[in-house]
C-alpha cells in the first residue's frame, strides 16, 4: 500500500487513438491541465484527484507506436516514460485498444523493458465485437502476468476498479512476454458472428470515395466554417455591445483626461480586443476536437495529403489555412492535430497569410473609396486569392529552406468512428480558451496599452487652451442647442486630431514615412500602419482621429455596403479619403495608392493576438519573431512594386 500523503503517479501510455484521454478523465472526473515538458513545444496533460486521502496525479502522454521515436511528440514522451526529466513515475498504465490488440501487444512487449510497475486498461471491447472478436480479459491477464482491465469511459465499466488497483500500490515490475505477441492474441481473441460490414466500413465507402471524398469534405469545411464565423457573429456582437455600454458607463463616470481615454481607449478597449476572439474560438476548437474525436480528421488529412505536399505541407494543414481566412487564431489553434512538427511550424507561420475576417473592413473602406462598384467584389477576391497563393509560395520555400526535411511520409493507420467524449471535447475547448486568455490577453492588452501611451501623450497645453476657448465662445453664442452641439463636437474631433498628431506615435510614423514613401503612403496612413500593428482594424478609428471625424468604427465597413442604397463615397471616411492632401497640395490618396496599401495588409502581419498565439503554440519567441519579420518585409516589398509598376505603366 502507497504511503497516505504521498502523491501517486500514474502515467498512461499507448498507441495514438487507444483512449488514452477518455480513460484519464473517467478515472479522475477533472478536468485535464496541460503541461509543457522542459524546453519543449509538445504538452503532456495531466488531471490530479484526491481518493480516500490518497492523492492520485494522471498523466496522459502523446502517443507512440514503439520505443523507437519517429517524431518529437515520441521522443519527449519516450524520455518521460525512461525517467530522462527527473520524475518518478509509481504505475505505468498501458492502454490497448482491444480491436487492434496485436499491434497494441506489440508495444507492451517494448514497454516491459522500462521495468516499472505495469498495469493494462483495455479499451474499445465494442469495436472488436463488432468486428467479430471477443477478448478473454482473464486469460490476457494470465498470458501478461499483470493486472489487465476491461473498460468504458463512457459508461464507467471497469474504472473503478482500475483506480483501485493503481491505489492499493499491488502492482510489481512487468516482466517480458514468455510468448510473441500474435501467439498471445491468437490464444486471446475468440471470433464471434460478424455483420457484413460495420460501421467504419460502411461510411469509409462514402467518405474516402475516389471521386465524391473531396467534395464531401469541402462540403464538411465549408459547414464548420459557416458554423464558427456566423454562429459567433450574435455572441461577438453581444460583446462589442457590452463593450460599448461599458465604455459609455466610464466615460460618464470621469472627467475629460487621461484617467478617463486610460480607461476607455486604453483599459476597456485593450480587454475587449481580447475577449472578442473567444466565440470564434470556443466553436473552431469545438468542432476541430469532434472531428478528431470521432475519428474523421484522420480522413480528412488522408484525402487532402497528396494535394498539400505537393507544397511540402500535410493534409492536416488545411483546415488551420482555411479557418484562418475568419481568423488565424482559432486557426493556429487547430494545427495541434498536425502531428509532424515541420509541418506544424509551416502551417503556423503561413497561416497568417490568410485574409481574415480583421481585414475585410479595411480592404472595404479603400474600394468603396477608389474602385468603382462593379469591380468591387473582383478587387476584394483577388486580395483573398493573393493570401492564399503567397502562403503556398511561402510554405513550399520554407520546407526547402529553413524547414528543410524532406517530404514527410504519411502512413497513417485509419481510427475506427465513434461517439465523442463530451467531457474529453469540452475540456479540449476550456483548455483552449484558458490558454488563450493567459497567453494572448496579456500580450495583446500590453500591446494595445503600449499604443495608448504613443497615441495619447505627450498633451500640448497651448492646444488644448486654444480649443477650450473656441468651445466656451461656441457654447456662450447665440445659436440653437443643436447647431451649439453640433460645432463642439466638430471641436472637440479637430482637438483630438490636432493633439494626435503630436503624439509619440505620430511623431514616429512622420519619422519612419520616408520608408513607406516608395509605396506612395503620406504620414497619417504610416501612422494608421502603426497603430494598426496590435490589431488591423485599428487604423480605421485612427484615420477617424487623424481626419477630424472622431470615433469612428470598424464593424460598419461590411462588404454589403458597397453599392447598398445608403452607399455614397463622397461622405465619411470614404469622403475625406478621397479628399485628403499632402502638405504640397498633391492627393494622399489614389487607386493605385489604395491598392498598394490593401497588398500591404493582405501581407503584413498586424495581429499582436495572432503573434501571441504563435508564441504559445510554438513555446518560442524565435516562430513570432520570424512571422512578424517575413511578412512586414513581404508586405513592404509587395507594396513598393504594386506602386512603382504602376507608375511605369501610366497609373497615378
Amino acid at each position: 500500500m502507497i504511503s497516505e500523503g504521498k502523491e501517486l503517479t500514474i502515467a498512461f501510455a499507448g498507441r495514438h487513438n487507444a483512449g488514452k484521454t477518455s480513460l484519464v478523465m473517467g478515472l479522475t472526473n477533472t478536468t485535464q491541465r496541460p503541461v509543457n515538458f522542459p524546453g519543449s513545444t509538445v504538452h503532456r496533460t495531466e488531471s490530479t484527484v484526491t481518493v480516500d486521502g490518497q492523492n492520485l496525479r494522471a498523466v496522459d502522454l502523446p502517443g507512440i507506436a514503439s520505443l523507437d521515436a519517429l517524431s518529437r511528440d515520441e521522443s519527449v514522451t519516450i524520455s518521460y516514460l525512461r525517467g530522462e526529466h527527473g520524475q518518478e513515475i509509481d504505475v505505468l498504465c498501458v492502454v490497448m485498444d482491444a480491436s487492434k490488440l496485436r499491434v497494441e501487444l506489440s508495444l507492451y512487449r517494448e514497454l516491459t523493458s522500462l521495468g516499472l510497475p505495469v498495469v493494462v486498461a483495455l479499451t474499445k471491447l465494442d469495436i472488436a465485437h463488432g468486428e467479430g472478436w471477443d477478448i478473454d480479459v482473464a486469460a490476457l491477464s494470465a498470458a501478461l502476468n499483470v493486472p489487465v482491465f476491461a473498460t468504458n469511459p463512457y459508461t464507467g465499466e471497469g474504472i473503478g476498479e482500475l483506480r483501485n488497483a493503481v491505489l492499493a500500490g499491488s502492482m510489481h515490475p512487468s516482466t517480458p512476454l514468455a510468448k510473441d505477441p500474435s501467439e498471445i492474441a491468437d490464444q486471446v481473441m475468440c471470433s464471434v458472428k460478424k455483420s457484413t460490414r460495420n460501421l467504419t466500413e460502411r461510411l469509409d465507402q462514402l467518405f474516402l470515395h475516389r471521386v465524391l471524398g473531396l467534395p464531401l469534405l469541402l462540403l464538411i469545411i465549408y459547414g464548420v466554417f459557416q458554423a464558427v464565423f456566423i454562429a459567433a457573429e450574435p455572441a461577438m456582437g453581444w460583446i462589442e455591445t457590452g463593450q460599448g455600454m461599458v465604455s459609455s458607463w466610464a466615460s460618464s463616470q470621469l472627467s475629460e483626461g487621461a484617467l478617463n481615454s486610460f480607461v476607455v481607449d486604453g483599459l476597456i478597449n485593450g480587454v475587449g480586443s481580447v475577449v472578442i476572439f473567444l466565440p470564434q474560438i470556443v466553436l473552431l476548437v469545438f468542432f476541430i476536437t469532434l472531428m478528431e474525436a470521432t475519428g474523421y480528421m484522420a480522413r480528412a488529412a488522408f484525402v487532402l495529403d497528396r494535394i498539400m505536399r505537393t507544397f511540402g505541407l500535410s493534409g492536416r494543414s488545411f483546415v488551420p489555412m482555411v479557418t484562418s481566412v475568419g481568423c488565424a487564431i482559432p486557426g493556429i489553434l487547430a494545427t495541434r492535430t498536425i502531428e509532424k512538427e515541420r509541418d506544424r511550424i509551416a502551417t503556423i507561420v503561413v497561416s497568417p497569410l490568410m485574409s481574415c475576417s480583421a481585414r475585410l473592413p479595411v480592404y472595404v473602406i479603400l474600394i468603396g473609396a477608389f474602385f468603382p462598384v462593379a469591380y468591387a467584389g473582383t478587387v476584394l477576391f483577388s486580395m483573398y486569392m493573393l493570401g492564399i497563393v503567397v502562403a503556398v509560395l511561402v510554405a513550399l520555400i520554407l520546407r526547402k529552406t529553413v524547414l528543410k526535411g524532406g517530404v514527410s511520409s504519411f502512413l497513417m493507420e485509419l481510427p475506427h468512428y465513434q461517439r465523442p467524449v463530451w467531457r474529453v471535447v469540452g475540456g479540449q475547448v476550456w483548455n483552449a480558451c484558458a490558454g488563450f486568455v493567459r497567453m494572448a490577453g496579456t500580450i495583446i492588452f500590453a500591446a494595445s496599452m503600449v499604443i495608448w501611451l504613443l497615441s495619447y501623450y505627450p498633451r500640448c497645453q497651448v492646444i488644448h487652451d486654444a480649443y477650450e476657448a473656441k468651445i466656451e465662445t461656441v457654447e456662450q453664442s447665440n445659436s440653437s442647442d443643436e447647431e451649439k452641439e453640433k460645432a463642439v463636437l466638430e471641436l472637440q474631433n479637430r482637438l483630438r486630431a490636432d493633439q494626435q498628431q503630436q503624439s509619440f506615435l505620430a511623431r514616429a510614423g512622420k519619422a519612419i514615412q520616408p520608408i513607406f514613401a516608395p509605396a506612395g503612403f503620406d504620414w497619417r496612413t504610416t501612422v494608421g500602419i502603426l497603430a494598426a500593428f496590435p490589431a488591423r482594424e485599428l487604423i480605421i478609428p485612427t484615420w477617424g482621429v487623424l481626419y477630424s471625424m472622431g470615433d469612428v468604427d470598424p464593424g460598419g465597413y461590411e462588404p454589403s455596403l458597397l453599392g447598398g442604397e445608403e452607399f455614397d463615397r463622397s461622405s465619411g471616411l470614404f469622403g475625406q479619403l478621397r479628399d485628403s492632401r499632402r502638405a504640397d497640395g498633391s492627393r494622399a490618396f489614389s487607386p493605385l495608392i489604395a491598392l498598394a496599401l490593401m497588398v500591404f495588409f493582405a501581407l503584413c502581419s498586424q495581429c499582436m493576438a495572432t503573434l501571441a498565439i504563435i508564441k504559445q503554440e510554438t513555446n518560442s519567441w524565435r516562430w513570432p519573431v520570424f512571422t512578424f519579420t517575413y511578412m512586414t518585409v513581404l508586405a513592404w516589398a509587395c507594396a513598393v512594386g504594386v506602386y512603382q509598376i504602376g507608375r511605369m505603366m501610366g497609373y497615378s
